[in-house]
């Protein structure tokens, strides 16, 4: 091997030469960051977050350059290594929340950006994740959601009754949410029947149990309804001039804030109660 091989005295040494993506691997990163993409904005991530978390695993991956469009409810993934790009569109299911899975596929995007990874790998950890049960099982997540609402229905000026109603009005609303997420029914129409359920049921106690402020039981139940991970992403999407996916997800909560609404004006036109004096 002569010296210009070796690298002369004070000369740093031949680096390696960058090895670019095949086409096929190329094909298959595209796909991983899609759905690593699709996965974060249906836990509940932001916009931006979900952007930065699929550029973190492609970059580390092996791709030149990404470039990605994230809306709430598609994305369009662009990676590029040497000569060669490919493009992926993909539509995104229904909205869910899920910070755990968000956390974890975040936290695996900053581990690939340290590290790096193989693609086999960072696919079997992204399945990994999908698949991991929810940290609270149903069984202690809706009577939570119960008396946290009940709790809310005291602080409103309610007794013990409004306290009982509230939880077995927003405990039947939860759960009511949680059936009709799984059979993918559209969220404006599964608030408004979760509204209504709850609501009624409520009011339903109150009758029962003789209360003197049913009123305050009915608004209680419904406040698990209120949107506030589609409010708190959007004011982060806008706040990083990401104007599309800021305006979509407040007027989706704006829709989800009517729909509680048109929920909540059905039980009282049925059961003919006055909440205004």
């Amino acid at each position: 091997m002569d010296a210009a091989q070796r690298g002369g005295p004070g000369e740093l040494p031949p680096s390696e030469p960058v090895r670019h993506l095949s086409r096929e691997e190329l094909s298959e990163l595209v796909d991983v960051v899609l759905h690593v993409g699709q996965a974060m904005l249906q836990a509940g991530a932001s916009s931006f977050r979900t952007e930065e978390t699929m550029a973190r695993i492609g970059l580390g991956l092996g791709a030149d350059r990404l470039e990605l469009y994230v809306t709430p409810t598609g994305i369009i993934a662009t990676a590029v290594s040497g000569g060669e790009q490919r493009t992926r569109v993909g539509r995104v299911g229904p909205l869910g929340v899920n910070m755990a899975r968000a956390i974890e596929l975040n936290r695996l995007s900053r581990t690939m950006s340290l590290v790096g990874g193989t693609l086999p790998a960072v696919r079997r950890q992204v399945e990994v994740i999908e698949q991991s049960p929810r940290e609270l099982p149903d069984w202690i997540t809706i009577p939570a959601v119960g008396v946290a609402c009940g709790a809310f229905a005291q602080i409103l000026g309610g007794d013990a009754i409004e306290f009982v109603a509230a939880a077995v009005g927003a405990a039947l609303a939860q759960w009511l949410r949680m059936a009709l997420h799984r059979a993918r029914v559209t969220a404006v129409a599964l608030t408004v029947i979760c509204a209504l359920a709850g609501s009624l049921a409520a009011w339903g106690v109150t009758r029962l149990a003789d209360s003197q402020h049913p009123e305050l039981a009915v608004i209680a139940s419904v406040l698990l309804l209120v949107p506030g991970v589609p409010l708190v992403t959007s004011v982060i999407d806008l706040s990083n001039n990401d104007l599309v996916s800021g305006v979509t997800r407040g007027t989706l909560a704006l829709m989800l804030a009517l729909a509680i609404g048109v929920g909540v004006v059905l039980t009282l036109w049925i059961t003919g109660l006055r909440i205004l004096p």
